[in-house]
Formats: C-alpha cells, sequence, structure tokens
C-alpha cells in the first residue's frame, strides 16, 4: 500500500508463501478490504494499517483455491465479491459464502474476464472465443451465447440500457451483439492488432480499446 499524497510505503502485504506471487488483486469500494490471489484468495483487514512484511492476524486466507490468473471485483452494487478463473464465481460481498457459479456454455474454455450492468441485472463473462450472458434475475433462465470471434476475447462491457453487449478480441475486432438474442449487430477492425482492451463510456458514445502495436483508438459508436 502506498501514501497517495507522498508516495510512501505504508504497509507491504504478504500474498502466499515462499515463491508465490499475487496475480491479481481488487480493493473493497469503502477501501477497508484488500483482496489479493496466489494459489489462494487472500484478504486484508484495514490494510493500510497493517505492519510492513508481517503478518498480524489482520490478514485472512480463504479456504479456495483458484486456477491460472483470475479477475478479480465486486459488482457495481457491491452485492457480489467476484472471481473469473477456470469458472465464474459469485461471493457474498460481505461474508465470501458463495452465492452462484457460472460455467462456458460450450466447451471447456475458462472464464476471462466480465462486466455487469449498473443495475446487477445482468452479466456477461467471456469464455475462450466466444461470450455469455446471464439475466441474474432470472436464474433458470438459459445464458445468451455469443459467438463469432477467431481468437481469445479479452474484454467484455455493456452499453447503457444492457441491450447491447461489447466484446474485444485478439482477432483484431471489436464487437456489438444484442444481449438478448446474441445477434451481432457491428463490427469494428480499426488495424491496431490483437485487441487486448476496451472500455465504453459512461453515457455509451464512446469506445475505446488498445491493440498489441500499442495504438489505442477512440471512436464514436453512433457513428
Amino acid at each position: 500500500m502506498w501514501e497517495v499524497e507522498t508516495g510512501a510505503v505504508a504497509s507491504k502485504l504478504r500474498s502466499g508463501g515462499e515463491g508465490q506471487y499475487a496475480d491479481t488483486l481488487a480493493v473493497s469500494p469503502d477501501g477497508n478490504r484488500l483482496f489479493t490471489c496466489a494459489v489462494q484468495l487472500n484478504e486484508w483487514l484495514d490494510p493500510a494499517r497493517a505492519r510492513p512484511a508481517a503478518r498480524t492476524g489482520a490478514d485472512r486466507t480463504h479456504a479456495k483455491h483458484v486456477r491460472g490468473n483470475p479477475r478479480l471485483g465486486f459488482s457495481p452494487q457491491r452485492k457480489y465479491f467476484c472471481i473469473a478463473e477456470w469458472q465464474m464465481h459469485l461471493l457474498d460481498a460481505t461474508t465470501l459464502e458463495p452465492r452462484r457459479t457460472f460455467r462456458a456454455p460450450v466447451g471447456a474454455a475458462s472464464a476471462a474476464t466480465f462486466a455487469f450492468t449498473p443495475d446487477e441485472s445482468r452479466l456477461v463473462v467471456a469464455f475462450g472465443h466466444g461470450a455469455a450472458v446471464w439475466k441474474l434475475d432470472e436464474p433458470d433462465a438459459p445464458p445468451v451465447r455469443i459467438a463469432g470471434h477467431g481468437n481469445l476475447v479479452r474484454a467484455v462491457g455493456f452499453l447503457p440500457g444492457g441491450g447491447t453487449v461489447l466484446t474485444a478480441a485478439m482477432d483484431g475486432t471489436v464487437r456489438l451483439w444484442d444481449s438478448t438474442t446474441g445477434a451481432e449487430t457491428r463490427s469494428f477492425d480499426w488495424g491496431i492488432g490483437k485487441v487486448q482492451a476496451a472500455a465504453v463510456s459512461p453515457d455509451g458514445t464512446l469506445c475505446a480499446a488498445g491493440g498489441g502495436d500499442g495504438h489505442l483508438v477512440v471512436w464514436d459508436v453512433d457513428a
């Protein structure tokens, strides 16, 4: 942890045992909890006040082993703590008790990344060369499958309203899909190489994508 104003180290936290490295982290919206992942999920309570490089009892290792390099995060309304690894896990944001688990609709692809609508009514998860959309308020409804990319999907998101899903993939394209049918509505290829990241502006008018050749492009979605 770092002091914002001075840049000085405020606390040094060690995740896992010797030779284990924290691959990802997430901070709770109130700033009082820090999560890291190195084989197991670790949680620090009030991390900024932990003693440097010391176990103080404020850190807790949860008995949840993970695979690969997971993505951690919180849902927009803080209902869920999320872990995307081989599967997509939604845990209670306060107690970390499991709530729901999502798997790839087809095949055995791992969950690469995820996004919620602001009201948490829908969740999109990238699996391999595609993605899937779930309606969280309809637990028995099957997911909407999104398929068509020629390489791994690296970023997903919703345009405002939740009716349109954005996916960005290492085939060099960013695509828009109808979130209720899975039908592709638009495709963009900006010639920036393998797309590694993408984002949508809060008002949904602009998109940005970063490619493997080091270029970033921003465009008007409606143009």
